[in-house]
């Protein structure tokens, strides 16, 4: 009878652990969709301001061309009117860039704390499939405890391997290479 209470308790938190997962997996979705829309909308307004300067830069180009065909002389003109028009713009942009790239950043690291989250919840899904194995007797507690092992070194090298990844995403090593090191750090 104690062997089917620990059966029936290791199924209640397999299952609690999946429906965990998955609202977790619901709301980092919305929160990181909500971020990639705040990214789009700060590019959005850096990309109007460049086109209001570009207008300026057009306006300082022809009063430059038409200078020039006046008088047959090259030197400076007088653009300070534009240029005070455009200096708010450009501290604008400049803020907007840095917000840019703050905002980049912080997705950027609630990503990997995302992939971390996923590495914990995936170490414990297989560990409580392990457990569920052992209590059924399908495996023996060497068995359990050398399976066990390799996901808890997986989880445990998480930077490692997603480093390994990386440079296999950026082309810096081969396919060969991501796979040896990827095994040296999981068995």
């Amino acid at each position: 009878m104690a062997f089917f209470d620990k059966l029936t308790q290791t199924a209640s938190n397999v299952g609690k652990n999946v429906a965990s997962s998955a609202a977790k997996v619901g709301s980092s979705a919305a929160v990181a969709a909500q971020e990639q829309t705040e990214l789009a909308q700060l590019k959005s307004q850096v990309n109007v301001i460049n086109q209001e300067l570009d207008s300026f830069y057009v306006q300082i180009g022809r009063r430059y061309i038409d200078y020039v065909l006046e008088t047959g002389d090259m030197p400076g003109i007088d653009a300070s009117d534009l240029l005070k028009l455009m200096d708010p713009k450009m501290t604008k942009k400049k803020e907007l860039e840095q917000q840019i790239i703050e905002l980049e950043k912080e997705i950027k690291n609630k990503s990997v704390l995302r992939e971390k989250q996923q590495a914990e919840e995936t170490y414990l899904a297989e560990k409580a499939k392990l457990d569920k194995a052992l209590a059924m007797e399908l495996m023996s507690q060497s068995e359990y405890e050398v399976k066990l092992a390799i996901a808890k070194k997986k989880y445990d090298n998480f930077e490692e391997i997603r480093k390994v990844q990386q440079l296999a995403d950026m082309n810096l090593i081969t396919k060969e290479e991501k796979e040896a090191k990827i095994k040296e750090l999981t068995e």
